[in-house]
């Protein structure tokens, strides 16, 4: 178990550097909280425990890094220039097909 992200779990607004500190003397012994500034009762080890188990069953969101942002509007906007190029070759189309009807029609009055 991480306390320290067992206990951003419960209290996520907390900071670790002025709310609490974890400490581990490195002997051994298990980290344990050395400092406690949160409003709240210090949890206890089946606090703390409980949070961890609850954390690990619903991981925090976490947003995908910007390369993948980047990469998916380039594809999006790929998408998008392509159905503009097809909508401009069919207006294209559309428009030179008025043009010869339009000629077709001056003709047609110019030989009454």
């Amino acid at each position: 178990m991480n306390i320290g992200e067992a206990i951003l779990y419960k209290y996520p607004d907390a900071d670790p550097t002025k709310d609490f500190i974890i400490q581990n003397n490195g002997d051994g012994t298990p980290s344990y909280i050395a400092r406690w500034n949160i409003r709240a009762p210090i949890p206890t080890e089946a606090d703390l425990q409980a949070w961890w188990d609850e954390l690990k069953q619903n991981p925090p969101f976490e947003p995908p890094d910007q390369i993948q942002l980047l990469s998916q509007k380039l594809s999006e906007e790929k998408l998008v220039r392509k159905q503009l190029e097809e909508l401009n070759q069919t207006l294209g189309r559309q428009l030179s097909e008025l043009k010869l009807a339009i000629m077709s029609w001056e003709e047609r009055d110019e030989s009454k």
